[in-house]
């Protein structure tokens, strides 16, 4: 079995956003198990995760799509904008988390380069094994893989 391990010297930083507390307080257990992210950062909705980015960049965001006042994909689109404003070298990871994934959003999620999505309700190593294979994928700069 594989492990992540963080880099000497690196951070990992995610927003977790989400309407539901009891799902946040649960995916945030799962993420604290991983052992890799220093900041784990929850959010109650698009609104709340945009003045959340306001003042910080994460390596991932964890986002449901439907939620009141800014829906998911408002809060991807205002990231995605920041993040081409700011000319940051590195995006942001996205991980849609969602029940109901429509083909509009799907759509709009890919022309954002999002292709990961995990669909609830999911099991802790469903859960776990996305965002590894996410971190993987577009964040090998700040981890290595051991064997365990």
């Amino acid at each position: 079995m594989k492990k992540i391990e963080m880099k000497t010297g690196s951070k990992l930083s995610i927003l977790l956003v989400d309407d539901e507390q009891d799902i946040r307080e649960t995916l945030s257990a799962f993420l604290e198990m991983m052992g890799v992210f220093e900041s784990i950062i929850e959010a109650f909705d698009g609104g709340d995760a945009i003045r959340k980015c306001k003042n910080q960049t994460f390596d991932m965001i964890i986002t449901d799509l439907n939620m009141p006042n800014v829906k998911g994909i408002d809060f991807i689109t205002h990231v995605r904008r920041d993040e081409k404003r700011l000319a940051l070298k590195e995006k942001s990871a996205v991980i849609i988390l969602s029940a109901n994934v429509t083909g509009e959003e799907i759509t709009k999620a890919v022309s954002f380069g999002i292709t990961d999505i995990i669909t609830k309700p999911c099991t802790a190593e469903e859960f776990i094994s996305k965002v590894s294979e996410v971190l993987v994928k577009k964040k090998r700069n700040k981890i290595r893989i051991v064997k365990s």
